[in-house]
């Protein structure tokens, strides 16, 4: 008898995830996301391992499975296919490894806040990036900009959509926010810079996204390029960087929206 009512349980749920996918990944992801993030500050333990469970367990596993709910094999397909997609043009590729560093090093010199680019400087934020990029970061945005962001902006529009995938991104992240925080000054500090680095990246791949005809592949370069890019400012002023990241996120959505009325109202 447990059996014939499990199943239509079981079904209900099914159809449900697949009519609202983007809610029953927050189901999924957050708490796992928390879960996980934590135990490495709680246990002071090493976070890699903990960060690589987060993006497989909690990001990658439930976006695959609910992109096949969803879509069916051939979405889940796709997905992946532009994972590997060299961008179109080709051009957008060394744009997304190096056009934030260089943004952030002319802004960070003025202030003494520059890391002199030697060789081993360049050689060390060249294997960040390629590493970064090929162990997490093209793999994160399989789940952020794949199957999150595209499906928050095909439903509000491409800046609300971007903002509220900005507040899930930090809302996962959180957990780090506690480490190494002394005071509630820091947590609420650390959650800031989460939800204002989160939104200008999440601004900017909107548009890579776009510009650069679905690759994954470049969007997660970008986000590795992001990461990379601390290694280029003296320690303690790595808010030059992300507040770069804020500004061009913010410039470059402006911009579009003013091309697009430009378009609309010309004869």
């Amino acid at each position: 008898m447990a059996r014939t009512t499990d199943r239509p349980v079981t079904r209900t749920l099914r159809d449900r995830a697949a009519r609202h996918p983007l809610g029953a990944f927050i189901t999924v992801a957050l708490p796992a996301g928390w879960l996980l993030l934590s135990l490495p500050i709680v246990l002071d333990l090493p976070r890699e391992p903990f960060v690589l469970a987060t993006l497989l367990l909690a990001l990658v596993l439930p976006a695959v499975a609910l992109t096949a709910l969803d879509g069916g094999r051939g979405a889940v397909r796709a997905l992946l296919r532009d994972a590997v997609r060299l961008p179109r043009p080709l051009s957008w590729g060394p744009v997304a490894a190096l056009a934030l560093p260089v943004v952030v090093w002319l802004a960070a010199a003025p202030l003494g806040a520059a890391v002199p680019p030697t060789p081993s400087v360049l050689v060390g934020f060249a294997v960040g990036l390629v590493t970064g990029a090929i162990i997490i970061n093209i793999w994160e945005e399989v789940v952020w900009t794949g199957f999150v962001q595209r499906r928050a902006m095909a439903r509000w529009g491409s800046t609300r959509g971007s903002v509220a995938t900005a507040v899930l991104f930090a809302g996962i992240h959180a957990p780090l926010a506690f480490d190494g925080a002394r005071t509630g000054t820091d947590v609420l500090v650390g959650l800031a810079v989460l939800l204002g680095t989160g939104l200008g990246l999440r601004l900017l791949i909107a548009h890579l996204d776009t510009w650069s005809g679905g690759s994954l592949l470049t969007v997660g370069i970008l986000h590795a390029s992001f990461n990379a890019t601390a290694g280029l400012v003296e320690p303690g002023h790595d808010w030059v960087r992300l507040a770069v990241t804020v500004v061009l996120g913010v410039v470059v959505t402006l911009a579009t929206i003013a091309h697009r009325r430009a378009r609309t109202l010309a004869p």
